[in-house]
């Protein structure tokens, strides 16, 4: 009896606490509702799920499109590596150093008329050609050069010629990166430039002021000597 009547006496209390534990739990439901919305409606937007509008995207697609982007560019990235590996290989026996000498072996002519070319690939292996022009006609002679060297006797402008087109190989230019200096540096810097400036005008000003006590000392000497003279 006494568990009924104090229940009886609280029922009020009761019937409160379990009304707004149901509020709780309908605001629960509805949160819960409202965000499974949301996230559904952005799953749907990714996905280009019941798409509205032409301009959303399907962000599936668009995966799929650059991943397949990507692997013919990687395709394409290892097919220009060897094409270019071979132009490296080929390239090696073109012909790329030339050195050229001109020469008069002639006393009565003149104007360096006689000529020896050298054309060589990157391991010095190619041909020099020397012309020589005299008043009885034009003859070219060849010969070939391998490793920088040739089986055939050399003339000393032939030799000149295969000298110069070694040192005339291809260099690749190097870019210079210029790096920033710290913060630190650049205002030491900017410190160091503002007290030699002061320093520069400090000695202008003194040499101004040895040059104005010189004048005075100038005039000081001279005023006596006229009163003297007068």
């Amino acid at each position: 009896m006494s568990d009924g009547s104090f229940f009886a006496q609280n029922l009020d209390l009761w019937i409160s606490i379990i009304l707004t534990l149901v509020v709780a739990l309908i605001i629960l439901v509805i949160v819960d509702i409202y965000n499974n919305k949301k996230l559904k409606s952005r799953y749907e937007m990714f996905m280009g799920i019941n798409r509205k509008r032409k301009t959303d995207v399907n962000m599936e697609k668009l995966l799929i499109e650059c991943v397949a982007k990507a692997e013919s560019i990687d395709d394409k990235y290892t097919k220009i590596l060897e094409i270019v590996q071979d132009m490296q290989k080929n390239m090696q026996y073109c012909c790329q150093k030339v050195g050229i000498v001109r020469y008069n072996p002639f006393e009565e002519m003149g104007g360096n008329l006689c000529f020896a070319v050298a054309i060589l690939d990157a391991e010095n292996t190619g041909i020099v050609i020397n012309g020589i022009h005299s008043r009885t006609g034009t003859f070219t002679y060849a010969k070939p050069v391998e490793l920088g060297v040739s089986t055939y006797i050399l003339s000393k402008e032939e030799q000149e010629a295969i000298d110069k087109a070694k040192n005339n190989a291809y260099q690749a230019v190097k870019k210079t990166v210029t790096v920033k200096e710290p913060a630190k540096t650049l205002r030491a810097k900017k410190k160091k430039e503002k007290e030699e400036a002061r320093k520069e005008k400090i000695d202008i000003y003194k040499k101004a002021a040895v040059q104005t006590r010189r004048k005075r000392t100038v005039k000081n000497t001279k005023r006596p000597v006229d009163k003297d003279s007068k």
